[in-house]
């Protein structure tokens, strides 16, 4: 079994992760257990399901590391949560300053009690818990599962709505060593401003604000500059171009009525455009006095606010940057990661800490749990001699087709083995996916999964950046929209590519390259596989749920291709039949 060592986050977004013997072993959120997206509270199920993972009993675990030092763990369902939310500018102001007050000052309060009695409730009763800054545990993320070179000096920045009092950080990092040299207090908050923009829109915030970016390229820019324009008043930089900083005497998130009112009778996508401009405009001048002032060229950036693949792209494209990355799914469910690296870079030393290989940190899917899963169900399992070729034929033919295989994906965004997959090129594959399947607001772009050795035919990137995770924008190529006009974003032809290596083992190139040899194409349209308002599809059962409850006619499941109608002849080429489904 070796050593383990267990990194908890609990709160929104609450994941667990666990190294053994210094590595990464396994990683995920507790909505992929509990069904419940983006599951605010304990990671009881996740902890569980980490320890089963690594064959080890709850007792055998003597360390853990807590991504924060600060905030609640307890379980808070959705509706009551937006309960609060509703209420929350109705409160009396002195108050709610005292509590900000507290939350800057990052006092731990009941979290050390409230963690041992979780831990405890799950049997975890002899460790040994330490507690890692909200801000280094992401910004550790970053540099130890981003950095290419252990001896090379790397510029970490570190955003998002707030975490032990901070919203957020600068600072450099070589050979291990990391010296802040900013840090932004949460009552400056460009993440709370997204926070809030989200709630007043009627989505879901911690969850939804990448909609208020899928609108934003709709807008006339005329206009959204008007609305960066009043955001500006409101938030700017300090003289050092380091931290951020509020104009009013009240926090960003008390001034948000007044912001609100400001912007009464703009449409909603103005708003949402003119927040992602301001966004854009304020974080890019950011990094780029961070940049002037460390003189580090190499950039990192991890928190939840550099989900936003728009800011990633402007800021890898300036002048002063030489290279770029983003740690894959930024937001806090990136914590229990940043602080395993964190703790195993002070006990081991920073060259043991290797950089992140890959999402593929969940559970796998093996043929027993694909044989039960199917068992009873009316569907129909077929194991084809070449699976890959089987697939690309479907996609060729305009199949949408699931896939569920290898090891679940970490995070947010789902790359490859608990995907669904369509011809880039098929224009009316969005409402298809839309009506059938997704039901996603109207206007969300898909995404594309592209070969590395053929990105140049679709997308603008002249400095080589890497992107097997989804984090960063591209312009394309002016002539790729034909032939993934369905995976690019309509409006600003822009697109968010999974840029996939040739030689990758999970079996996602594969399928591309059959597809390649069949259309000519070297992309895939690319989303998740889940249900309107659920979380992605962690096992077989629930890739088997999604094919049931959908009008999906065909899912990978493992080593095998599930159906819903009966084969009418055989043939690894041509299995199953394409006249129906």
């Amino acid at each position: 079994m070796g050593d383990l060592l267990l990194g908890v986050h609990g709160g929104a977004n609450a994941t667990a992760a666990i190294a053994v013997n210094g590595h990464l072993a396994h990683c995920v959120q507790e909505e992929r257990l509990t069904g419940i997206k983006g599951y605010m509270g304990f990671p009881h199920h996740a902890v569980a399901a980490c320890l089963h993972e690594v064959g080890a009993d709850p007792s055998d675990i003597t360390e853990v590391v807590y991504g924060s030092r600060s905030g609640p763990v307890d379980h808070c369902p959705r509706d009551e949560w937006l309960h609060r939310l509703a209420g929350f500018h109705q409160q009396p102001q002195p108050a709610t300053t005292d509590t900000e007050a507290a939350l800057v000052a990052a006092t731990a309060g009941a979290l050390p009690q409230r963690v041992t009695a979780m831990l405890h409730h799950g049997g975890i009763t002899a460790a040994r818990i330490t507690y890692v800054d909200h801000h280094t545990a992401h910004a550790a993320a970053a540099y130890y599962g981003l950095r290419t070179d252990p001896d090379r000096p790397y510029l970490v920045l570190t955003c998002d709505g707030f975490g032990d009092g901070a919203c957020a950080t600068v600072s450099t990092w070589t050979a291990g060593q990391r010296t802040e040299i900013a840090r932004t207090d949460m009552r400056n908050s460009l993440g709370l401003l997204w926070f809030w923009f989200t709630h007043a829109a009627g989505f879901t915030p911690h969850e939804d604000e990448y909609k208020l970016m899928g609108m934003a390229p709709y807008a006339r820019p005329s206009r959204a500059r008007e609305v960066a324009d009043i955001l500006h008043g409101y938030l700017s930089l300090d003289p050092s171009g380091l931290h951020l900083r509020r104009t009013t005497a009240l926090s960003i998130e008390r001034a948000w009525p007044d912001i609100e009112q400001r912007l009464r009778g703009r449409r909603f996508d103005d708003q949402f455009a003119g927040l992602q401009l301001f966004t854009e405009d304020l974080l890019t001048r950011w990094a780029r006095n961070a940049v002037t002032a460390t003189g580090v060229r190499n950039v990192l950036v991890g928190g939840g606010v550099f989900m936003n693949i728009k800011v990633n792209q402007r800021i890898a494209g300036l002048d002063c940057v030489d290279t770029f990355a983003a740690f894959p799914s930024c937001g806090d469910e990136s914590l229990p990661i940043g602080a395993l690296y964190h703790h195993l870079a002070v006990v081991q030393g920073h060259r043991a800490i290797g950089p992140l290989s890959d999402c593929y940190l969940g559970d796998d899917i093996t043929p027993d749990e694909a044989r039960h899963a199917v068992a009873g169900t009316g569907l129909y399992l077929h194991e084809p001699d070449h699976i890959d070729d089987v697939l690309a034929k479907l996609l060729a033919d305009g199949r949408i087709v699931a896939r569920c295989a290898g090891r679940m994906e970490y995070g947010a965004r789902a790359l490859g083995n608990r995907s669904i997959l369509a011809n880039p090129a098929d224009a009316d594959a969005p409402r298809r996916l839309n009506q059938l399947i997704k039901q996603r607001d109207f206007w969300m772009p898909f995404a594309p999964a592209i070969l590395n050795s053929h990105q140049h035919r679709y997308i603008r990137n002249p400095d080589q950046l890497r992107s097997p995770y989804m984090m960063l924008g591209f312009d394309i190529q002016p002539d790729a929209a034909t032939d993934m006009i369905a995976a690019i974003h309509p409006a600003d032809l822009s697109c968010r590519p999974q840029i996939v290596d040739d030689d990758s083992p999970t079996g996602l190139a594969a399928i591309l390259h059959a597809y390649h040899a069949r259309t000519g194409r070297a992309a895939l349209l690319n989303t998740s596989l889940n249900l309107h308002g659920r979380p992605i599809a962690r096992t077989a059962a629930d890739a088997v749920d999604v094919l049931l409850n959908s009008d999906l006619a065909y899912l990978q499941l493992g080593p095998y291709l599930v159906t819903k109608h009966a084969p009418t002849y055989q043939g690894s080429s041509q299995y199953p039949p394409l006249d129906q489904g």
